[in-house]
């Protein structure tokens, strides 16, 4: 999990990092990364079922790819839009309450966003699959953290290779938390199942 999402992680920099090399106007930058947010996403998806492959809780490959990447083209537009609205000339009075409001409710969306999309695959094949939920959004909430970190430092100025350098690390060390600590969420989960399915019932699942 962990190299299919540090992989995955460099396609919506790579998509930063045309669009700063071709001058792109701040709405189209957005609308780049999110959808190349959505082959980070296809990676990560593939990565865990990869992981959860012959396990009691092998999920359909095809399903949670799909609603993975998907997911995670969302995160990339909500996580985007401030900056964007800020490139853009739309300047956020942080005076207003309801500004607060906005960006809180953002927030809580794109920690949400792929567990959730998830939650509705992995339920079909584990218990208490709702637990799946809690612990990304702890997860991306430490890992996240890492992202943000290059963005003080990098601006419209900033070199093509030091900007996809700076959030390509950052990407890493965000893909090692995340991936350490949904990993060890699922294989627990995993071997805690007290009816593991029968082998083609998990190769059909697979398939699907």
């Amino acid at each position: 999990m962990t190299v299919a999402e540090s992989v995955g992680f460099l396609i919506p920099v790579a998509g930063m990092g045309i669009c700063a090399a071709a001058g792109c106007s701040p709405w189209l930058t957005w609308l780049t990364v999110a959808v190349f947010g959505a082959g980070e996403g296809a990676l990560l998806g593939l990565g865990q079922a990869e992981a959860l492959h012959g396990t009691e809780v092998a999920v359909p490959v095809l399903r949670w790819v799909a609603v993975t990447s998907a997911a995670a083209a969302f995160a990339w537009m909500l996580g985007m839009l401030p900056s964007t609205l800020n490139d853009a000339g739309v300047l956020a009075d942080m005076s207003n309450p309801a500004v607060w409001v906005a960006f809180g409710v953002g927030a809580v969306l794109l920690l949400l966003s792929i567990p959730t999309a998830q939650f509705l695959v992995l339920r079909d094949v584990m218990p208490h699959a709702v637990g799946w939920i809690p612990v990304n959004v702890a997860a991306w909430s430490v890992g996240l953290v890492a992202t943000f970190v290059p963005g003080p430092f990098v601006d419209e100025d900033t070199s093509t290779a030091v900007l996809v350098t700076s959030f390509a690390v950052a990407g890493i060390c965000m893909a090692l938390m995340v991936a350490t600590i949904t990993g060890w969420w699922l294989r627990r989960r995993a071997a805690a199942s007290p009816n593991p399915p029968p082998e083609s019932e998990t190769c059909s699942s697979l398939s699907v």
